[in-house]
């Protein structure tokens, strides 16, 4: 039997809770991979630029996520 305690809050390791409503939007790895996978595609296949790729892949997606709706 288990004698740990459910956490109530998310803590960092200096032990203040977190606050995710006031968090900036992180893509999950798999959105960026797919997103960059696009850009890979949409450059012509040309191999040597991943990183640069991840980065705009990443970009975008954070840019999308946060643009104000009217």
């Amino acid at each position: 039997m288990s004698t740990h305690k459910k956490a109530t809050k998310n803590t960092v390791p200096d032990g203040n809770a977190t606050n995710h409503a006031n968090a900036p939007y992180e893509p999950a790895i798999e959105e960026i991979r797919a997103r960059a996978y696009e850009v890979y595609v949409q450059r012509g296949r040309i191999d040597g630029f991943d990183l640069e790729y991840w980065v705009q892949a990443e970009e975008e997606l954070k840019k999308s996520h946060n643009k104000p709706t009217d």
